[in-house]
């Protein structure tokens, strides 16, 4: 008996060192390491060290910012990601880092709680940009996300906020003061075809497609394509699948790392009709919307448009004087190629990243109708639309 104990200790002692130096190696290597700024994985920033100041230790966001460090910085992170998605599957859990583990092998994305005071404050700074421009067409729209149209990949009798109450929200705040097309029985009617990725947060380009077709009930006229030869320029898109290997964000937020989705383009090939893109913030032209270079990198949504940009200015072949100006997020990304043959000009800004001017680029670029169109997560939590739309 005296014996076990003895090798009872031994052992306890041998797994505390081994705990020890796991953990003096994970923390040589985030000092060592914790210039990564970047995550390709997981497509987003990584905290650096905070800096330390009087405002920011008594605010407390020093403390928070230091764990957010250890978080994103941590050795082998993707590594652990990964193992605590097979520890959560094997205790049954229905989420991993806070991504929904669907049906059919969908990663899901739960709805956004609003925050109240930028959600009000968009929504009162677009009927005030509204009522200031009587003379412009403007449609709004904003997208459902999978966890509202495709509730039958849902685990079962999983808690998730009901998004069919803050899209009720929008539709109220703003009916009155534009055109709004509200998407969900579009997409509802759907949701048993590939709409949106199993690895990803956003719609497909079918998904896209089946929205622009029910955008364009408001936004179309048969006027606006008789520059360019045809009444349906919709009969000569081809769809064209570009990648097989895209594994996008909710994968690499849960772990989920071998799940994998194709991304497929659609291409208006008319002879009557071309266009120009120029990417101001990067000071260059292109013939398509569409980057294949994305395709190589991890992060290949960015085929459309190559992400996102404060601005982007089309200037197509037909000549019809309708211009268009587009607020949006990156779901617009993947719906814009469908515009293309219905304007002269497009100008798209993504308010997250854009600091001028509005009132003078309605101007400048002879701006005749406008569209809104985000995804409601985004919309939720955006900050920084209000702020482009009034000059306060």
């Amino acid at each position: 008996m005296k014996e076990r104990i003895e090798q009872q200790k031994r052992i306890f002692k041998y797994v505390l060192l081994v705990f020890a130096m796991v953990i003096i190696i994970a923390d040589a290597c985030l000092i060592i390491q914790h210039k990564k700024v970047f995550s390709e994985t997981e497509n987003r920033m990584l905290q650096q060290f905070p800096k330390l100041t009087e405002e920011t230790l008594l605010s407390g966001r020093f403390m928070k910012q230091s764990e957010d460090f250890v978080a994103d910085q941590f050795f082998l992170r993707d590594g652990w990601i990964a193992v605590k998605l097979k520890s959560d599957s094997i205790i049954g859990r229905q989420t991993s880092n806070g991504v929904i583990l669907g049906k059919e092998g969908f990663l899901i994305e739960d709805s956004a709680a609003p925050i109240e005071a930028s959600f009000e404050k968009n929504l009162s700074a677009i009927r005030t940009f509204a009522a200031a421009h009587p003379d412009i067409s403007i449609v709004m729209s904003v997208a459902p996300n999978a966890v509202c149209v495709c509730d039958q990949l849902l685990p079962t009798n999983i808690p998730v906020r009901d998004q069919n109450q803050d899209l009720d929200a929008v539709k109220d705040a703003l009916s009155s003061s534009l055109t709004y097309v509200d998407l969900r029985d579009a997409l509802s009617a759907h949701k048993e075809e590939y709409i949106y990725y199993k690895s990803d947060h956003h719609w497909t380009s079918l998904g896209a497609k089946y929205a622009f077709e029910e955008l364009a009930k408001s936004l179309v006229t048969e006027e606006m394509t008789a520059d360019i030869g045809t009444a349906d320029p919709m009969q000569f898109l081809k769809q064209y699948t570009v990648t097989e290997d895209f594994s996008g964000t909710m994968a690499s937020t849960s772990g989920a790392f071998s799940i994998k989705d194709s991304i497929d383009i659609y291409v208006y090939e008319m002879d009557e009709f071309q266009y120009v893109v120029e990417y101001t913030d990067e000071q260059r032209k292109s013939a398509t919307v569409f980057n294949s270079a994305a395709l190589e990198q991890k992060n290949k949504y960015e085929v459309f448009l190559g992400g996102n940009h404060p601005q982007i200015n089309i200037k197509t072949t037909n000549l019809n004087k309708k211009s268009l100006l587009i607020f949006k997020d990156s779901y617009a990304n993947a719906l814009i190629p469908f515009l293309l043959p219905y304007y002269q000009t497009i100008t798209i800004v993504d308010p997250r990243y854009y600091s001028d001017d509005i009132e003078k680029l309605l101007s400048d670029a002879q701006i005749t109708d406008v569209l809104f169109l985000y995804n409601m997560n985004t919309f939720a939590e955006d900050n920084s639309l209000a702020g482009v739309l009034i000059d306060e």
